[in-house]
């Protein structure tokens, strides 16, 4: 079991854990996670959480917006990023917030 103990090791960048997570609850719950964390959101919500309350969603775009980035959540396909009228990755949404922003809690 040698794979297990490198697996248990490593750690995700944001575009490896974007290419795993997909689309749909899964981005809009690391976006949520991480506006919150930031200070964009009042509370954060799980992926599951999503799947029974997409209109819950709108938090997300709207923590998105406070930052600067127009974000559009959408079930079952990638949730779109744009700045400055241009669409971008999640990657870049996220890398621009970290550099711009201070992290305000964290999340165990």
């Amino acid at each position: 079991m040698a794979d297990e103990k490198k697996i248990a090791g490593e750690i995700m960048s944001d575009e490896e854990l974007d290419n795993v997570a997909g689309g749909t609850g899964g981005q809009t719950y690391n976006d949520s996670k991480l506006l919150y964390e930031y200070g964009f959101a009042d509370t954060w919500h799980t992926d599951l959480h999503f799947m029974f309350h997409w209109g819950d969603s709108a938090e997300v775009d709207e923590g998105w917006r406070k930052a600067g980035i127009t974000c559009v959540t959408k079930p079952f396909k990638d949730n779109q990023y744009f700045m400055d009228g241009k669409e971008i990755t999640m990657a870049e949404a996220r890398d621009y917030l970290k550099a711009n922003f201070k992290k305000i809690r964290t999340i165990d």
